[in-house]
């Protein structure tokens, strides 16, 4: 009997010594590239062992994906994804959209763990009907902000993360998280910045009596709503808005630019430079 495992090489057959030969006839009969790598011998005693890291979660995703018409096959070969974070305070709508742009054909990205500040959330509960792994790091039980930043930075570790996306995370961020994160950390924010900064963003906009707001994906800088701007989208203001009816529509333009701004991010489209501004990749 085979077992198989998902490596850093593709994939690993451990199979019988006398299985080995047909095994890579077989293979190589399909077009496909096999090599002896190694044997399973006995661990010695007070060697280490092989640890296999989120075997589990990886089953999942994949049982998900397979569930939702994602894959082909379990062996179909998928290009390499950014591994995405996404943190979360509340219901998770801009999740939910985040989830449904990363599961569309070429995408760039993969959502690996959602990571919310409050339990018993909605956002938490569409992460696992996705199969995505999440955890809940209370805010309130840390002493400073900073000793809260590194509990959530361990996280990101843990799942080898390479974007962080801030889908109405209700927390302001420590520098040293930001600056280990900068040019990998996406915010939105519900106004057209550089307008209307702040958490009440809606109530600035109809106050200012603008006819025109809209959403802002950005980069996360030390200052909060001042990163580099990735994409916009704006929303008409209407006679007689209130804060509600009109953050309900600039969430409809939210739930579309924040997963394309992810896309662009991902694919190496658009980046942050050294010196601070947006950087496009060339087209051929």
């Amino acid at each position: 009997m085979a077992r198989t495992f998902n490596c850093g090489v593709g994939v690993a057959l451990v199979v019988s010594a006398h299985q080995v030969g047909l095994v890579l006839s077989d293979v190589r009969l399909r077009q496909e590239e096999a090599w002896v790598i190694g044997t399973v011998v006995a661990c010695p005693e007070g060697c280490p062992r092989v640890r296999i890291r989120h075997l589990m979660d990886a089953i999942r995703a994949d049982r998900a994906a397979l569930k939702n018409g994602l894959a082909d096959s379990p062996s179909s070969v998928r290009p390499k994804q950014a591994r995405v974070a996404v943190l979360i305070s509340g219901t998770g709508s801009n999740l939910q959209a985040l989830i449904h742009g990363t599961r569309e054909p070429g995408s760039a990205a993969r959502v690996v763990v959602v990571v919310s500040n409050r339990a018993a959330v909605a956002g938490l509960d569409r992460a696992e009907r996705a199969g995505i792994p999440t955890r809940v790091i209370d805010h309130k039980l840390y002493k400073s902000r900073v000793e809260f930043d590194t509990a959530v930075d361990q996280v990101l570790e843990e799942f080898s993360t390479d974007l962080v996306c801030l889908a109405g995370f209700m927390r302001i961020l420590s520098g040293p998280f930001v600056r280990k994160w900068n040019g990998k950390m996406l915010n939105i924010h519900p106004s057209l910045l550089p307008s209307f900064r702040g958490s009440n963003a809606h109530e600035q906009a109809l106050a200012a009596g603008v006819t025109v707001t809209g959403c802002t994906v950005h980069f996360v800088a030390e200052e909060v709503d001042a990163g580099q701007i990735v994409l916009q989208e704006a929303v008409p203001v209407e006679r007689g808005d209130t804060v509600a009816t009109l953050s309900e529509r600039v969430k409809l333009a939210e739930h579309r630019i924040f997963p394309a701004a992810l896309q662009l991010v991902a694919s190496g489209t658009v980046r942050l430079g050294e010196d601070g501004k947006l950087c496009y990749a060339q087209q051929e």
